[in-house]
């Protein structure tokens, strides 16, 4: 009750240090999360960035449309198999954009050992990617471009040896000399 009722020759008291001490630990909380929220939107903007630069790589890869542009896509529980497999097509040749789990895993699922997913004018490109894998369907949908994607199912083992080429090239006609025009992506 002494401090209700002050002298009033006594020095003036802080009032604002009890206020200062509540207010301490809200201003830490709220700057720890700014602090969080930065780092994650520094995270969004660079995968945004990693997009970018994986579509501007497809615009460089598609002015050279002799070699095949390849998506791998795990839709397994296989850990790390679309990044194997990618390293072994481009050792055989394809350009490989991206290497990840499959975005259509709820919606469509893989019957087989893989699938091929194309749009019109990949069609050469996915069926020189079929006889890469025993066993892959074909998907023809609607996109643009010639990239496609190989979607890696739970039946898929391995890729087709130099002897199943070999025997599976025997019996396929030569393509035509002059490919159908490309639709070139949007850059």
């Amino acid at each position: 009750m002494g401090a209700m009722f002050q002298s009033p020759n006594a020095p003036p008291r802080a009032r604002y240090s009890m206020r200062l001490r509540r207010a301490v630990p809200a201003l830490t909380l709220l700057l720890a999360l700014a602090v969080a929220a930065g780092m994650v939107w520094l995270r969004v903007l660079d995968r945004v960035d990693g997009g970018s630069r994986a579509a501007a790589a497809a615009c460089g890869a598609a002015s050279s449309p002799a070699r095949p542009q390849v998506r791998v896509y795990n839709a397994t529980a296989r850990e790390g198999l679309a990044r194997t497999v990618a390293g072994q097509l481009v050792s055989r040749g394809f350009v490989v954009l991206a290497t990840e789990n499959d975005p259509l895993v709820g919606v469509r699922q893989v019957e087989g050992s893989a699938e091929v997913r194309f749009g019109p004018s990949g069609r050469r490109f996915a069926d020189q990617l079929r006889r890469e894998v025993p066993g892959a369907t074909l998907y023809r949908d609607a996109r643009e471009g010639p990239v496609v994607d190989l979607v890696l199912g739970e039946k898929f083992r391995r890729l087709a040896t130099s002897a199943e080429l070999a025997r599976g090239r025997q019996g396929i006609a030569a393509p035509p000399a002059s490919p159908a025009p490309v639709a070139s992506p949007r850059c």
